[in-house]
């Protein structure tokens, strides 16, 4: 991470999308079904009740963008549980992002009241009609100083759930709330 900090923001925050995109088609590919022969038709009945749904290979063949889960969101507020003395947080965020499949990058004012651009990985742990539950796992700029930062940037870590529109992301010191909208 420390050969990260001497780049620009914008450099940095390139080679993370980068590598997320990397690692989304890197999972993609290991659940690739091979092309089968029709003498193969059996083995193929053999291991698909053992396929989950979400990987079946009609999903897995799809290019990045195409018939992709694309939505816009927003991140409104958030509440600190633990207030340090030296830290006024800012709980007003004005932020907006784009979620494309399990990948989400934007751009909010956080709690130290500094613009930050974001990047996360966002795998699914659950899902029924409605409501899901994510785990929310990336890195966020403008955290000089933090704790647990290093230099400008600060570890993300996190469940989501998302009711409808209305999402929210629980963190180790921390809440979030905000809307997502669907796109396609």
């Amino acid at each position: 991470m420390a050969w990260v900090l001497g780049m620009g923001k914008f450099t940095a925050i390139s080679l993370m999308l980068y590598a997320a995109l990397s690692m989304q088609s890197a999972v993609a590919e290991r659940f690739e079904v091979a092309s089968l022969s029709s003498s193969d038709e059996s083995a193929l009945q053999d291991i698909s009740y053992q396929t989950p749904t979400a990987l079946q290979s009609s999903s897995l063949n799809r290019g990045f963008l195409e018939e992709s889960d694309i939505a816009i969101g927003s991140i409104l507020k958030s509440h600190h549980f633990r207030k340090v003395d030296y830290h006024n947080y800012n709980e007003t965020h004005g932020g907006i992002y784009i979620n494309v499949n399990t990948l989400s990058m934007g751009t909010y004012k956080n709690s130290a009241d500094v613009q930050s651009t974001f990047i996360t990985y966002n795998p699914n742990l659950y899902q029924a009609a409605s409501f899901k539950v994510n785990l929310v796992a990336g890195v966020a700029n403008g955290y000089e100083r933090w704790q647990y930062a290093q230099g400008d940037y600060l570890p993300i870590l996190g469940v989501s759930a998302q009711w409808r529109y209305l999402k929210t992301m629980l963190a180790p010191d921390s809440v979030a709330f905000g809307l997502e909208f669907p796109l396609n």
